[in-house]
Parts: structure tokens; sequence; C-alpha cells
């Protein structure tokens, strides 16, 4: 909730002046080369905190001999998915990233807050302390990072260049992190766009898709003001579009959180656990399908 006022604060305080961002010139972006056919693709939604619980559920699939031959990641399942791309241990993953808090992501910036309390300075330094590669190129498994083109709104596949910045553009939720200038254009979170990006690895030919979706069901509690209305509202739109992001994947995995923000720091662990127990409970299925469809 102290979000929510907070974004309302800088709503009334900016929605009286022209607000624009300065223009750059955009640069065409490297698309995505396929060097193998794509067996299994994992994709991975966004849902801040809880993509603890998709470093939980990767790790699962990983030990049951479950590998990708492409990884399509949106927002928190960007950062996910490059951990997982790098080739991390999980016993790493787990002792690196189980015990950060909020504050070690949210580098406020108050004094220039038009575009967002939050410089993402800090979410980048974070990847680059503790992922290996610097590059998506030195990547040991392909990766995709979903963002959004702010000016254009369309869906912008990053898979070259720095892997801080492109997952930084991925993750820079609007309204909190501000846009993330790459490629010469302003980059917002890709679940403006492409919640779960199912669609992504469709288009390459991936022959099964295993998406893992931590969007969670709408809170049970009723709204009780007309803000409240207003992002139950937005709620119910975006897991509208998840659903249909949704669509086309071959398993889907849903985790589904009570009590749980887009950035609580208190359940790390068990969203962790959660992951591992969701395909745990999944795995005979997933098992059967992938050796029937994949000979």
């Amino acid at each position: 909730m102290k979000y929510q006022l907070i974004l309302l604060l800088l709503l009334l305080l900016t929605g009286c002046h022209s607000v624009y961002t300065p223009e750059t010139q955009a640069v065409e972006i490297p698309p995505f080369v396929q060097k193998k056919p794509i067996h299994i693709a994992f994709v991975l939604g966004g849902g801040g905190a809880k993509g603890l619980a998709l470093l939980g559920a990767i790790q699962e699939l990983d030990a049951a001999g479950i590998k990708p031959d492409l990884i399509v990641g949106c927002s928190a399942g960007a950062m996910a998915g490059a951990l997982y791309a790098d080739g991390q241990e999980f016993i790493d993953v787990r002792e690196n990233f189980l015990p950060l808090k909020r504050a070690d992501f949210l580098d406020y910036s108050y004094f220039k807050p038009l575009f967002g309390l939050v410089n993402g300075n800090s979410l980048q330094e974070i990847l680059r302390k503790h992922i290996h590669a610097k590059t998506f190129e030195e990547l040991k498994t392909p990766f995709i990072a979903i963002a959004t083109d702010l000016q254009t709104g369309e869906t912008v596949e990053i898979c070259c260049g720095d892997i801080a910045k492109g997952v930084g553009a991925s993750c820079a939720f609007p309204g909190v992190f501000k846009p993330v200038v790459h490629y010469g254009r302003y980059l917002i979170d890709g679940g403006a766009s492409c919640p779960v990006p199912v669609s992504i690895a469709k288009k390459y030919g991936a022959e099964i898709i295993i998406a893992l979706d931590v969007t969670g069901k709408l809170p049970q509690s009723s709204p009780q003001h007309l803000f409240g209305i207003g992002k139950r509202s937005i709620d119910i739109a975006y897991r509208k579009f998840v659903e249909l992001s949704l669509a086309d994947a071959d398993i889907v995995i849903q985790m589904d959180f009570e009590d749980c923000g887009t950035f609580s720091d208190h359940l790390n662990e068990h969203l962790y656990e959660h992951g591992r127990k969701a395909i745990q409970e999944r795995l005979p299925e997933i098992q059967k399908m992938l050796a029937e469809k994949i000979k």
C-alpha cells in the first residue's frame, strides 16, 4: 500500500505539467540468431519478489535432467533466466539471492522522480556481481530478455550485448523504476507488453514450451476506496493478459501466493521452496509429455 500511495503522490505532483523524455535515436536491435533446433524452451514470467519461486522451479527441472535449448524471460523471469543461462550452481543462487532484501535493489532518487523513484543501478550492479558472463553471447544457454519500448509499445527482444542492462530494462517496473535507455530507446518492464512471453519461444519453433507463471490469483479482500477499485481493475486486466499469453504453452506451471507483493522480502525462502514443490508435483506429467513429443 505504501508504494501505491507514493505513486499516487507522484502522479498528483506531475499531473499538471508536461513531462517528456529527451529524444534519442533508436537503433536496430540485433535479432536472435537460432543456431540449433529448440526442443525445449523455458518461458519465465514476471512477478517481482516472486521470481525466487522461478529459481526454485528451475532447480527441480534441472535436477530431473530437463534442460532448455532456449530461455525467454520477462522482468523477474529475465533475472532468473539470466542466472540459469549463466550456468549458476543452485547452492550459489541460494546463498547469493535468498538473503537479499528490498533495499538491496531499490536505489531511490527523490530529487528527480518524474520518470521513477528508483534509478535501477543497484539492480544492475547485483547482476554484474553475481553473473559470470558479461554479455548475452557469453551465456551457456541461449537467452532472450523481454522489455517494452515506452514510445512505440512494441515488445523488445534483447539477446545481445550487456546482460545487466538488458535484464535491467526488462525489470524496469513502470512508475517505480526509471526507464532504461538502451539501443536508443526508453525501455520498461516486459510485462507491459508480454508478461509471460510464450509467443517469443513459439516464434523460434520450440517443440515443447514450459511456461512458469507466478502472477497469482486476485486478492480475496475487496477494495475499500476508489484507488483500490482502480488497482483491482488493473490487476484483473493484467491477469487476463497473462491467460492469453499462456494459451500456446505446452506445459503451464502456475504458482499462487498470498500476502506477497511485488517488492516483498519476508518470504524469500518460502517462495524458493514453493517453486521447487510446484515442479515436484507436476514432474511425472512433464516427463511423460517430453517423452511423447521429443524423439
